[in-house]
Formats: structure tokens, C-alpha cells, sequence
């Protein structure tokens, strides 16, 4: 007789073998040298918690040296500092102190060296969440900046901070990389994505996404994006069935 229960297990086990091999060769693929080729990751993960192991396994071979997390949803500064990623650690994040949901986080590759930037005074709940670290590399600072934007958010006091934000920030030898989610849809032409490309086109950045990134069955839109400078880029979609909004995955090459 066939132990069907007995198999059953071993395959289960099989089964969960092989995801973590999957995961183990990922983690293990990130390379340190981020001067002539850095990926960088953004989700919109509305709610972080339980879903780390199946974002890790819907990454490619090669998973980046960033990772941004928009909407990580309730979490507190405690608990993210709890949230194990292997191979990376919390490089920055903004959590809400009154609103529900909401929140942005980055995650760093554990080898690499940066600095947290503090913008907390710049924070306001829906109207721009935002946090910031910069990588200290060979050849240039980089600054990254992750984002978010809630769909009731107020856009000129968005708009008017970022600007603020930026004109603070930068300096020279330094490269901006902004990604997020900012509910401006960049499959159709609008007035509030004609002024935020002014104001990221007088610090040479231009979005790079051009697929949709969140689909659902009344609209396909594109909300999320990853704002770099004139670097040659290769750009991919991250679908990992988690949410209605894809990731987005960029390399950059020097």
C-alpha cells in the first residue's frame, strides 16, 4: 500500500528545499561592486509582513544591491529593525505615527557603505513620505531616494518638498535615483506629470519605466517609477502575483 501521507511530506519538504535553494542562489548572486553596474528594486508592497520569502523568490538570479519598499503598511520603527532580509540591512524607512498604512522602507546589501539621511522634518502623512540614504562609492555619492505618494495625498505640497528636498540634497559629484509610487498615471499626458518631469528635469532625471505597473480589471496604469539620470539602464518588471502592482527592477550601467 501506498503511504500516501508519507509522501505527501517528502514532497512537501522537496518542495520547500528547492524554494530555499532558490532563495539561497539569489542571496548569494548580489555583487558588492556597485561602480559599473548597480541594480536597484522598487515594490509597492501594501503590507510587508508575510510576504518577504515570496518577494525574494520572484527576483531573478541576481537580486539588487537595493531594495525600496513603498506602502509597508503599520509597521512601526521597532518592528522593521526586526524584519530579517539575509544579506541586507535597513537602510532607512519612514512609518506613520497617526494614519493607517502607508510607510516606505529601504533595504541595503549588507557589504555596502552609506549613510542615513534624515528628511523626517519633511515628512507629512499622505502628502510625501520619503526616506533617504547615500552610498559612498568610488566614483560619485549616490543619493537614493525612495517615496510615496498616497491617491489623496495633496500634490502641490508634494511637489512644492520635493523641490525643497532636492535643492538641499544636491551637490556636486553626486547622482540622484529616485523611485516610488506617486499615483501619477505616465501612460497619459496630465498637468501634474508635466510638473513633476520640470522639476526632475532641471536635476537631469527622467523616468525610466514605461509598462504599467499596476493592473486591475478597470484600469492599467502606470504609478510607479524609477527616476535616474542619462545612465545607460536596463529595466524589467517584477510580477510576483503578491499584489495588483508589479515591481520594477533597474540595472545601471556605468
Amino acid at each position: 500500500m501506498v503511504n500516501t501521507d508519507t509522501d505527501s511530506l517528502t514532497n512537501s519538504k522537496i518542495n520547500q528545499s528547492s524554494k530555499n535553494d532558490t532563495k539561497q542562489l539569489c542571496i548569494k548572486n548580489v555583487k558588492n561592486d556597485i561602480n559599473n553596474r548597480f541594480m536597484i528594486c522598487h515594490q509597492n508592497i501594501r503590507g510587508l509582513k508575510g510576504k518577504i520569502n515570496e518577494f525574494l523568490l520572484s527576483l531573478s538570479a541576481e537580486v539588487p544591491h537595493l531594495i525600496c519598499f513603498t506602502e509597508q503598511h503599520h509597521l512601526k520603527d521597532y518592528e522593521l529593525v526586526n524584519i530579517h532580509i539575509p544579506k541586507y540591512k535597513l537602510g532607512a524607512n519612514y512609518c506613520r505615527k497617526n494614519l493607517k498604512q502607508g510607510g516606505i522602507c529601504i533595504y541595503v546589501c549588507e557589504s555596502l557603505t552609506f549613510t542615513n539621511i534624515d528628511l523626517l522634518k519633511y515628512n507629512k502623512e499622505h502628502d510625501i513620505e520619503i526616506a533617504v540614504i547615500e552610498l559612498n562609492t568610488q566614483k560619485r555619492k549616490v543619493i537614493i531616494i525612495c517615496i510615496y505618494r498616497a491617491p489623496c495625498g495633496n500634490f502641490e505640497c508634494f511637489l512644492n518638498k520635493l523641490e525643497i528636498i532636492l535643492n538641499s540634497l544636491h551637490k556636486c559629484n553626486s547622482e540622484f535615483i529616485i523611485c516610488g509610487d506617486i499615483i501619477i498615471n505616465y501612460l497619459e499626458f496630465n498637468n501634474k506629470k508635466n510638473q513633476l518631469d520640470n522639476l526632475l528635469g532641471t536635476y537631469n532625471l527622467s523616468g525610466t519605466v514605461l509598462f504599467p505597473t499596476r493592473i486591475v480589471s478597470i484600469s492599467v496604469t502606470l504609478i510607479d517609477n524609477i527616476d535616474i539620470d542619462n545612465r545607460r539602464t536596463y529595466i524589467k518588471p517584477c510580477s510576483n502575483g503578491l499584489l495588483d502592482h508589479d515591481g520594477q527592477t533597474v540595472t545601471l550601467f556605468n
